[in-house]
């Protein structure tokens, strides 16, 4: 009986793993990505590459330089929204938005000399996060990814129950030993190291989605989804007059915002320009894993302080607590750049999982489709060489389309994102064309080529490139191109490898 259930859990852990496997390498790759969202976008826009080299104006010029504008530019109409979120450490331009008749405006402005930045259209990192949940197709696309995620957790169980040695095979690397066990050795070594975040990361994913995955119990509860936020957030909104009225310098607000508030971040200004007006603050959210922003409000004409919300109900910092486990808000660098690792640690793991499929049924082919098989594992190797080289690259293209295009192209952003699409479909029919280890070692090469030529042409283009970065202190910027570059050394390790084992393939043969 235990072997039998052993063998069922074998089977599930393996061919979930596989069909899943594709899916769920590119949703773990960008979501390594997403980590750094922010960054990315920054240097997607290099044009708001400003010199830093002098300290920041204060948060309170910042705000007056960001009224002033809004000022000038938005429209003052029912309903409308103003935002300024002051330049720091993570977010080297003031930038300010606004909302008019359910259209978006946003506007980089740089925080020395409050000029407008003419910047590139691109969807930046946001984009590599919307596809993380959605697959870029919306409620269903979080369907599938949500699925994909419960099927990541059996995933995740039956390898627990099929390795019985699971701690002994973490010690384990037999790296002279058959590529077989190699590769098996390398994928228990992933796991075991990366258990505990891959069951946080995956079981908080889901978690983050209560309108999606339990729609049922929240409209048992509330006749409007939107009721179960409302519930948990303080509005501290004023009905709308409609006079005209002077907004107030929202600056001198801000000593007493900080008393209720740890960490200022953005503002926010509800019917400006009206006497219904309210100022409204916000903390930061990057200092505590339960991610609640507190905030307070301010009566935009007068100055008076409606209110202030500092304390949550306990099931909004368990569910907060989630979020912020998940996109790791917390904990500055250090954090971000450990989920970062853990991220590429837990993509290896599903790498070498699809390999390891593959090299244990070359020896076998016909145990399982028959006269088939042969067709259906070339399939899978070409699959698996678009769904984890095909990922790699969509989103090196991606980053070279945003250096190629036309500042001025029309729909510039949704040109990006068509590039980073058609990259997945290009690197199957070369996968379906070259022999699997051809292909691997092919699509390894053009992906080195991309990390390393990548700063070489925005170089020659005249356009901020590595040492542009560092000249003008925008380590963000920096730390991104510098990355894209240590990950091509990291793929270049893996070129001889394949190599190799392409020289080795006939020999064995004939041995």
């Amino acid at each position: 009986m235990k072997k039998t259930f052993s063998l069922s859990m074998a089977w599930l852990h393996t061919w979930f793993g596989l069909y899943l496997g594709w899916l769920l390498f590119a949703v773990f790759l960008t979501g390594t990505m997403a980590v750094f969202e922010h960054s990315i976008t920054h240097w997607m826009q290099p044009e708001a590459s400003i010199d830093r080299s002098a300290p920041l104006p204060s948060f309170e010029k910042q705000l007056e330089v960001g009224q002033a504008y809004l000022e000038q530019h938005a429209l003052r109409e029912k309903g409308s929204l103003w935002r300024i979120i002051p330049a720091g450490e993570r977010h080297p331009t003031l930038d300010v938005g606004w909302r008019d008749k359910g259209k978006n405006h946003e506007v980089a402005l740089d925080p020395y000399s409050g000029q407008e930045i003419d910047i590139r259209e691109t969807e930046g990192g946001e984009m590599l996060t919307h596809f993380h949940y959605t697959l870029l197709a919306g409620i269903p696309g979080t369907i599938i990814v949500g699925l994909a995620a419960v099927v990541m957790l059996v995933g995740l169980i039956s390898g627990i129950v099929i390795h019985k040695r699971i701690f002994k095979d973490f010690f384990t690397f037999r790296k002279q030993s058959s590529s077989q066990r190699s590769w098996l050795d390398a994928h228990n070594v992933a796991g075991v190291m990366m258990l505990p975040f891959l069951l946080m990361i995956t079981y908080t994913g889901l978690v983050m989605q209560p309108l999606v995955f339990l729609p049922l119990g929240i409209k048992a509860a509330y006749e409007d989804p939107r009721g179960l936020r409302a519930d948990a957030v303080q509005s501290f909104d004023l009905p709308y007059v409609g006079e005209q009225a002077a907004l107030l310098n929202i600056s001198s607000l801000l000593p007493r915002a900080r008393e209720s508030l740890d960490v200022v971040e953005w503002v926010v200004i509800k019917n400006g320009g009206d006497a219904s007006a309210v100022v409204e603050f916000y903390e930061s959210i990057n200092h505590k894993i339960s991610a609640v922003a507190n905030h307070a409000a301010f009566n935009g004409v007068n100055g008076e302080l409606i209110g202030a919300q500092t304390e949550w109900r306990d099931s909004t910092y368990i569910f907060r607590a989630f979020v912020g486990t998940h996109v790791a808000v917390f904990g500055g660098w250090t954090v971000s750049w450990l989920y970062f690792i853990g991220g590429t640690v837990s993509c290896g793991l599903i790498a070498t999982g699809l390999v390891l499929f593959t090299i244990k049924r070359r020896k076998r082919p016909e145990n399982e489709f028959g006269a088939a098989s042969g067709c259906v594992y070339r399939l899978i190797e070409a699959l698996n060489v678009a769904a984890v080289m095909g990922s790699i690259n969509a989103i090196l293209i991606y980053f070279w389309a945003n250096r190629i295009l036309p500042a001025d192209l029309a729909g510039r952003s949704d040109w990006e994102v068509r590039a980073f699409l058609f990259t997945w479909l290009a690197s199957l029919a070369h996968a379906l064309v070259r022999k699997p280890l051809a292909g691997w070692r092919d699509q390894l090469v053009f992906a080195v080529a991309l990390c390393w030529l990548l700063p070489v042409y925005s170089w020659l283009s005249g356009q901020p490139n590595l040492l542009s970065f560092l000249q003008r202190g925008d380590g963000v910027a920096l730390g991104v191109e510098s990355t894209i570059v240590a990950f091509g050394v990291l793929l270049a390790v893996a070129v001889p490898k394949v190599s190799g084992a392409m020289r080795g393939v006939p020999a064995r043969r004939k041995g």
